[in-house]
């Protein structure tokens, strides 16, 4: 195949293989909208675009987590699963997960839209294009952005391929105008950010013959793709100020403050033979992989990639549910009056999907590295009568709910399967932890790690934070007078400001930090960031969510001087530099515990590694301890496991796929 044309490869898939849609299949919309523009309907041009992005949905999980440190393989794997996960670099098209094609199908998609949506046709006053158009743009740069991370560099296109001779002399390895990582913001932010107060278009919501799913839901927004391309690319201060900035400007739009999305800890007492023994029960909150409805300020989610119910209405995103371990079905039935009635009767079709466990296709599972890194933390609950807190030992993060053993059968991911069936939206490309923590990860490197671990612990809103207050004290610098009934000395009195962290939540804000944030418009925390009033304010770390009551000054443990300080490196003095390497280390740490399993770890560590000096080592550790138990009386690294991975994954040339040639 590799000396094929690429004719079937690209021209098919690229140009016409998803550029139109169906008026049975999931993306038919209820709504009213209509598209005036006779040469073309764009409309569905972008229907066709929506269900080009299905076809490379599930590799976003699969490529994200199978080549991290949280995922390991089962004796069930096959050979793509494991040549992925062990980095031996197969080759595009070996298989469903290696197309790069289907990337370009959708880049392909969107040229053809850009090139062709008339953005200056107007209806009643209005420009009907201009909200699809900044959508599609925000799509194709978020394409390019995957492409980037797995690909490192590939071509740039802007125009759509529509030439049979340049399809006909496509190679990959000659094209000249590539993007990566340090052109990527050049060549797509000027794009992006004419649109960053365009609203979405409005659609109502999606069929999908199971669901209703509502049209937002499926929208990428502007400044969360804007702000991963700078935090991708950045090399300075002000870079990730760029980052910071987007992120920012998008929670305080959509007032982003964390819902109360909790994993749960329950403590169960088990008798066997008549000696009881105590045991925990982790709960996670899974609902929020469910969600249908639009995002909104009590919803976690903001976009995701829906499936269809059944093949009739679009494509079904069983994939990752097969490789984690749940075997899928569809059905389809259809419901009509009586057919020898003689009047007109309607006839509807539904669709669904129903899950099973599986154990014999459990090809990956939780690693031991995501269980060690669980069990270190520290569960904590808040007992407001006593006004004390009770930590749960050797309880770890209740986040570790994301895997359920079930039976004799082992351990299962469940956020592929929330509630133990078929998530309709699922994968889930952003959600509001996920923005908070990338929120924390910009401000970090732009210099403010105190604030960045306050995302961790406690949340940031302005009644959080640190003042300044002023009070009156004695003037000695004045001549005094003295009192003739005490004999004291009263000086004349003036105002003296303080630096008050009393009775404050992120009383651990640096000062020097506070000062310079007070003309950083990144770190003005307006009432979009309150959620609540008085005493009654409902602010939550992303910490949180996983280990309980951890906020304010409840806590003794997650601390920032303890955290920041076990990270630290063993030298004699320190600079802000290990500072924000250290918080940036927590801010690894949570993603991990917060977004396992869902498609981002690879790209999260290789977003660290490119921006540290030892980066190649740094990721290279980080996965080859997969297996690491934790265990203090055993050196992980001198395993044959360890040592493999580690050097394969010195030579960076590994962390990527390689695109492919054609002759």
């Amino acid at each position: 195949m590799k000396n094929k044309s690429i004719i079937s490869i690209l021209l098919l898939g690229m140009g016409l293989g998803c550029g139109f849609s169906s008026c049975e299949d999931m993306l038919t919309t209820n709504s009213d909208r209509k598209v005036y523009i006779p040469a073309q309907d764009t409309l569905y041009t972008y229907w066709g675009i929506q269900k080009c992005l299905q076809n490379i949905a599930e590799r976003q999980v699969i490529l994200g987590e199978v080549r991290g440190d949280l995922v390991a393989t089962t004796s069930k794997v096959t050979d793509s699963i494991y040549a992925i996960a062990n980095f031996e670099n197969p080759q595009d098209g070996d298989c469903r997960y290696l197309k790069v094609k289907d990337y370009y199908a959708v880049i392909n998609n969107c040229n053809n839209y850009l090139a062709n949506a008339d953005t200056m046709a107007t209806s009643t006053g209005q420009k009907i294009m201009i909200k699809e158009y900044a959508q599609v743009s925000a799509i194709r740069a978020w394409t390019y952005l995957q492409l980037v991370n797995n690909y490192k560099e590939v071509p740039y296109y802007t125009e759509p391929l529509t030439s049979l001779e340049f399809v006909n002399n496509f190679d990959f390895s000659k094209e000249k105008n590539k993007i990566n990582k340090d052109n990527i913001a050049e060549k797509l932010i000027p794009t992006l950010e004419k649109f960053v107060d365009t609203p979405y278009p409005s659609y109502g919501s999606y069929n999908n013959g199971a669901v209703d799913i509502h049209s937002e839901l499926t929208m990428m927004p502007v400044r969360l793709v804007m702000g991963d391309i700078y935090l991708t690319s950045a090399k300075t201060q002000e870079d990730y100020a760029k980052a910071a900035q987007c992120y920012y400007d998008y929670l305080k739009a959509t007032k982003g403050f964390l819902p109360p999305f909790f994993a749960g800890i329950v403590k169960a007492t088990t008798v066997i033979d008549g000696n009881s023994s105590e045991r925990y029960i982790y709960n996670l909150n899974s609902s929020q992989f469910v969600q249908t409805d639009k995002p909104s300020t009590t919803n976690e989610v903001i976009t995701v990639i829906p499936s269809a119910g059944n093949k009739l209405y679009g494509n079904i995103l069983t994939g990752v549910c097969n490789v984690f371990g749940w075997s899928t079905s569809s059905r389809i039935s259809t419901t009509g009056g009586d057919e020898n009635s003689t009047e007109d009767t309607e006839t509807s079709t539904s669709a669904s999907v129903s899950v099973s466990l599986n154990p014999e296709m459990k090809e990956v599972t939780g690693s031991n590295q995501f269980w060690t890194l669980c069990k270190a933390q520290s569960y904590v609950v808040f007992d407001e009568q006593l006004n004390e807190a009770e930590y749960y030992e050797g309880a770890g993060d209740a986040r570790q709910g994301a895997l359920d053993e079930i039976g004799d059968y082992g351990y299962f991911v469940i956020k592929q399967c929330p509630n133990y069936s078929f998530s309709y939206t699922y994968p889930v490309i952003y959600r509001k932890s996920l923005v908070w923590l990338r929120f924390a990860e910009a401000i970090n490197r732009a210099g403010f790690p105190s604030y960045a671990f306050a995302i961790l612990k406690d949340g940031l809103c302005r009644e959080y934070l640190p003042v300044y207050t002023t009070v009156q004290v004695p003037d000695k610098s004045q001549p005094g007078t003295e009192n003739e009934e005490t004999g004291e000395i009263e000086y004349p009195m003036k105002d003296s400001t303080y630096y008050d962290t009393q009775n404050k939540n992120c009383y651990y804000i640096n000062e020097s930090e506070f000062k310079l944030a007070q003309n950083t418009p990144y770190l003005e925390f307006t009432t979009e960031f309150t959620n609540g009033s008085g005493e009654d304010i409902n602010v939550v770390g992303v910490h949180a969510k996983g280990c309980g009551a951890i906020d304010g000054l409840k806590d003794t443990i997650y601390t920032y001087k303890r955290m920041v300080n076990a990270k630290l490196p063993k030298k004699d003095s320190y600079v802000q530099e290990d500072t924000i390497t250290a918080v940036e280390e927590l801010i690894v740490d949570e993603l991990a515990l917060e977004t396992a399993f869902e498609g981002n770890r690879f790209t999260d560590l290789l977003r660290v590694a490119n921006r540290r000096a030892n980066g190649a080592e740094w990721l290279a550790d980080k996965i080859a301890r997969r297996g690491d138990t934790g265990d203090v009386n055993v050196d992980y690294t001198q395993t044959p496991e360890y040592q493999t991975l580690y050097n394969k994954l010195l030579d960076t040339k590994n962390w990527y796929f390689e695109l492919p040639a054609y002759k």
